[in-house]
């Protein structure tokens, strides 16, 4: 039994680091294209467009959670979006202590190009991947994710 449990084990330590790996790879890939573009943003700011990209406007805290990074290491990443005209920021009529954060049209603009990049990559990608495989392997993710939640 204990022998089962240790290459269990492996094979998680293996899927985490293939996880951490493939990660790396794809921040890399897309931190070329961004130099080869010479648009002077990194894959920090990217995220953010791309949140904002599919939200009229949303507030710093919401845009946080949903690049997994802390509301304080955000406020920079946005002041930089916001002196290359990219994003803008409003203050909530609501809560003033909130500040509302929207695309200009030129981060509109650029969010076109981008996710003409990321269909590229995701086609270049898919067409060696079986899709019964690729849904397996997200269900499992989410099962694993699930499962760290409860127990954290």
């Amino acid at each position: 039994m204990m022998e089962v449990e240790n290459t269990n084990m492996a094979k998680l330590i293996e899927l985490i680091d293939s996880i951490r790996e493939m990660r790396f790879v794809i921040q890399n890939y897309f931190k070329k294209q961004l130099k080869d573009n010479e648009l002077g943003i990194t894959v920090e700011m990217l995220e953010v467009l791309m949140v904002l990209s599919k939200n009229q406007q949303i507030n710093q805290q919401q845009i946080a959670d949903r690049i997994r990074k802390n509301k304080a290491n955000l406020t920079p990443i946005i002041t930089k979006l916001s002196v290359k005209n990219l994003v803008q920021r409003q203050e909530d009529s609501i809560d003033r202590r909130n500040n509302l954060i929207s695309l200009t049209d030129k981060g509109q603009t650029l969010c076109t190009m981008y996710v003409k990049l990321f269909e590229e990559f995701y086609c270049e990608f898919l067409k060696d991947v079986d899709i019964k495989n690729l849904n397996k392997t997200i269900t499992i993710l989410k099962k694993i994710g699930q499962e760290v939640s409860k127990s954290s």
